[in-house]
Protein backbone atom coordinates (compact mmCIF):
# COMPACT_ATOMS: atom_id res chain seq x y z
CA UNK A 1 0.00 0.00 0.00
CA UNK A 2 2.89 2.57 1.08
CA UNK A 3 4.14 1.87 -2.64
CA UNK A 4 1.12 2.87 -4.52
CA UNK A 5 0.99 5.93 -1.83
CA UNK A 6 4.57 6.86 -2.78
CA UNK A 7 3.90 6.71 -6.67
CA UNK A 8 1.02 8.64 -6.25
CA UNK A 9 3.05 11.63 -4.73
CA UNK A 10 1.52 11.58 -1.09
CA UNK A 11 2.38 13.68 1.44
CA UNK A 12 4.02 11.93 3.82
CA UNK A 13 2.36 12.28 6.70
CA UNK A 14 -0.64 11.17 5.39
CA UNK A 15 1.37 7.97 4.21
CA UNK A 16 2.17 7.85 7.76
CA UNK A 17 -1.08 7.61 8.86
CA UNK A 18 -2.75 5.63 6.12
CA UNK A 19 -0.04 3.11 6.58
CA UNK A 20 -0.79 2.52 9.96
CA UNK A 21 -4.37 2.48 9.86
CA UNK A 22 -3.68 -0.10 7.41
CA UNK A 23 -1.13 -1.96 9.91
CA UNK A 24 -4.25 -1.91 12.69
CA UNK A 25 -6.79 -3.01 9.94
CA UNK A 26 -4.61 -5.57 8.66
CA UNK A 27 -3.36 -7.46 11.96
CA UNK A 28 -7.23 -7.46 13.13
CA UNK A 29 -8.08 -9.17 9.84
CA UNK A 30 -5.33 -11.67 10.08
CA UNK A 31 -6.22 -12.17 13.34
CA UNK A 32 -9.80 -12.92 12.55
CA UNK A 33 -9.44 -14.99 9.80
CA UNK A 34 -6.76 -17.10 11.55
CA UNK A 35 -9.39 -17.82 14.12
CA UNK A 36 -11.92 -18.97 12.28
CA UNK A 37 -9.73 -21.39 10.04
CA UNK A 38 -8.19 -22.25 13.13
CA UNK A 39 -11.81 -22.89 15.07
CA UNK A 40 -13.11 -24.86 11.64
CA UNK A 41 -10.17 -26.82 11.80
CA UNK A 42 -10.99 -27.61 15.44
CA UNK A 43 -14.32 -28.60 14.69
CA UNK A 44 -13.37 -31.11 12.01
CA UNK A 45 -10.80 -32.61 14.67
CA UNK A 46 -13.51 -32.88 17.46
CA UNK A 47 -15.59 -34.82 14.17
CA UNK A 48 -12.95 -36.95 13.56
CA UNK A 49 -11.72 -38.15 17.05
CA UNK A 50 -15.85 -38.75 17.69
CA UNK A 51 -16.04 -41.09 14.82
CA UNK A 52 -13.33 -42.67 15.40
CA UNK A 53 -14.17 -43.57 19.00
CA UNK A 54 -17.34 -44.69 17.98
CA UNK A 55 -16.10 -47.20 15.27
CA UNK A 56 -13.70 -48.82 18.09
CA UNK A 57 -16.35 -49.53 20.02
CA UNK A 58 -18.98 -50.65 17.55
CA UNK A 59 -16.36 -52.25 14.95
CA UNK A 60 -13.70 -53.17 16.66
CA UNK A 61 -12.00 -55.59 14.43
CA UNK A 62 -12.11 -53.36 11.71
CA UNK A 63 -10.00 -50.93 13.26
CA UNK A 64 -8.01 -53.25 14.30
CA UNK A 65 -7.12 -54.71 10.88
CA UNK A 66 -6.99 -51.11 9.70
CA UNK A 67 -4.07 -50.35 12.43
CA UNK A 68 -2.34 -53.54 11.52
CA UNK A 69 -2.38 -53.11 8.12
CA UNK A 70 -1.05 -49.32 8.49
CA UNK A 71 1.57 -50.52 11.20
CA UNK A 72 2.86 -53.27 8.87
CA UNK A 73 3.31 -50.05 5.95
CA UNK A 74 5.46 -48.66 8.43
CA UNK A 75 7.55 -51.22 8.53
CA UNK A 76 6.47 -53.31 11.55
CA UNK A 77 6.60 -57.16 11.67
CA UNK A 78 3.77 -59.12 12.27
CA UNK A 79 5.17 -60.07 15.97
CA UNK A 80 6.04 -56.52 16.80
CA UNK A 81 2.26 -55.82 15.05
CA UNK A 82 0.88 -58.17 18.09
CA UNK A 83 2.64 -56.89 20.27
CA UNK A 84 1.39 -53.46 19.73
CA UNK A 85 -2.30 -53.97 19.21
CA UNK A 86 -1.97 -56.52 22.46
CA UNK A 87 -1.34 -53.56 24.88
CA UNK A 88 -3.72 -51.11 22.52
CA UNK A 89 -6.74 -53.06 22.77
CA UNK A 90 -6.42 -53.51 26.72
CA UNK A 91 -6.34 -49.30 26.63
CA UNK A 92 -9.19 -47.74 24.42
CA UNK A 93 -8.19 -44.20 24.71
CA UNK A 94 -4.32 -45.04 23.91
CA UNK A 95 -6.07 -46.86 20.83
CA UNK A 96 -8.06 -44.22 19.76
CA UNK A 97 -4.61 -41.59 19.95
CA UNK A 98 -2.72 -44.25 17.63
CA UNK A 99 -5.42 -45.12 15.55
CA UNK A 100 -6.29 -41.08 14.90
CA UNK A 101 -1.92 -40.71 14.72
CA UNK A 102 -1.39 -43.33 12.30
CA UNK A 103 -5.38 -43.50 10.35
CA UNK A 104 -5.40 -39.76 9.76
CA UNK A 105 -2.61 -38.14 11.18
CA UNK A 106 -3.71 -36.19 13.86
CA UNK A 107 -3.24 -36.00 17.51
CA UNK A 108 -5.61 -35.83 20.66
CA UNK A 109 -2.97 -33.01 21.94
CA UNK A 110 -4.38 -30.81 19.23
CA UNK A 111 -7.56 -30.34 20.88
CA UNK A 112 -5.73 -28.79 23.71
CA UNK A 113 -4.27 -25.89 21.99
CA UNK A 114 -4.63 -22.50 22.74
CA UNK A 115 -6.44 -21.67 19.27
CA UNK A 116 -5.83 -17.70 20.25
CA UNK A 117 -1.81 -18.52 19.60
CA UNK A 118 -1.86 -19.36 15.99
CA UNK A 119 -4.11 -15.88 15.20
CA UNK A 120 -2.33 -13.42 17.36
CA UNK A 121 0.84 -14.60 15.89
CA UNK A 122 -0.45 -13.65 12.65
CA UNK A 123 -1.88 -10.62 13.37
CA UNK A 124 0.75 -9.36 15.29
CA UNK A 125 3.40 -10.91 12.36
CA UNK A 126 1.50 -8.69 9.88
CA UNK A 127 1.29 -5.44 12.27
CA UNK A 128 5.05 -5.68 12.66
CA UNK A 129 5.81 -6.36 8.96
CA UNK A 130 3.58 -3.48 7.96
CA UNK A 131 5.30 -0.89 10.26
CA UNK A 132 8.71 -2.00 8.94
CA UNK A 133 7.59 -1.24 5.42
CA UNK A 134 6.36 2.00 6.83
CA UNK A 135 9.19 3.06 8.73
CA UNK A 136 11.42 4.40 6.27
CA UNK A 137 8.81 7.34 5.66
CA UNK A 138 9.95 8.81 9.16
CA UNK A 139 13.62 9.93 7.96
CA UNK A 140 14.10 9.31 4.91
CA UNK A 141 14.21 12.45 2.79
CA UNK A 142 12.77 11.71 -0.83
CA UNK A 143 10.13 9.64 -2.15
CA UNK A 144 12.49 7.27 -3.76
CA UNK A 145 14.65 6.61 -0.98
CA UNK A 146 12.32 5.88 1.41
CA UNK A 147 10.47 3.60 -1.30
CA UNK A 148 13.69 1.57 -1.89
CA UNK A 149 14.16 1.63 1.82
CA UNK A 150 10.30 0.34 2.71
CA UNK A 151 10.84 -2.52 -0.36
CA UNK A 152 13.94 -4.00 0.84
CA UNK A 153 13.23 -3.72 4.73
CA UNK A 154 9.38 -5.36 3.37
CA UNK A 155 11.38 -8.41 1.13
CA UNK A 156 14.03 -8.96 4.17
CA UNK A 157 11.14 -9.47 6.60
CA UNK A 158 9.16 -11.63 4.76
CA UNK A 159 12.38 -14.24 3.64
CA UNK A 160 12.14 -14.40 7.50
CA UNK A 161 8.78 -15.15 8.28
CA UNK A 162 8.20 -17.07 5.27
CA UNK A 163 11.43 -18.83 5.51
CA UNK A 164 11.38 -19.46 9.37
CA UNK A 165 15.33 -18.26 9.13
CA UNK A 166 14.97 -18.32 12.92
CA UNK A 167 13.82 -21.78 13.40
CA UNK A 168 17.06 -23.33 11.60
CA UNK A 169 15.20 -27.23 12.00
CA UNK A 170 12.30 -25.86 10.07
CA UNK A 171 14.32 -23.64 7.30
CA UNK A 172 12.51 -23.39 3.91
CA UNK A 173 14.37 -21.56 1.78
CA UNK A 174 12.10 -22.15 -1.06
CA UNK A 175 9.43 -20.76 0.49
CA UNK A 176 11.39 -17.52 1.41
CA UNK A 177 12.11 -16.83 -2.16
CA UNK A 178 8.67 -17.32 -3.49
CA UNK A 179 7.82 -14.73 -0.75
CA UNK A 180 10.17 -12.19 -1.86
CA UNK A 181 9.52 -13.24 -5.19
CA UNK A 182 5.42 -12.19 -4.51
CA UNK A 183 6.55 -9.79 -2.73
CA UNK A 184 8.72 -7.48 -5.16
CA UNK A 185 6.11 -7.78 -7.78
CA UNK A 186 3.12 -6.96 -5.23
CA UNK A 187 5.31 -3.29 -4.84
CA UNK A 188 5.96 -2.70 -8.35
CA UNK A 189 2.43 -2.86 -9.32
CA UNK A 190 1.41 -0.36 -6.28
CA UNK A 191 3.65 1.87 -7.23
CA UNK A 192 3.04 1.76 -10.69
CA UNK A 193 -0.56 2.17 -10.10
CA UNK A 194 0.19 5.32 -8.11
CA UNK A 195 1.50 6.50 -10.70
CA UNK A 196 -1.11 6.01 -12.93
CA UNK A 197 -3.72 7.22 -10.58
CA UNK A 198 -1.14 10.44 -10.16
CA UNK A 199 -1.03 11.52 -13.56
CA UNK A 200 -4.78 11.11 -14.33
Amino acid sequence: MTAALNGAGVAFHTILIAGFAFAVAGGLSMFFSSYLSSRSEMDLLRIDVQRERMEIETEPEEEKAELEELLKKEGYDQREVEVIMGRLVKDKELWLRTQLNHELRVHMEDLATNQLVRPGSSGIAFFILALVALSPYEFASGYLPALLISVVLSLIALFTLASRLFNPSHFNLRAGLESVAVGGVAAGFLYALGLVISSA
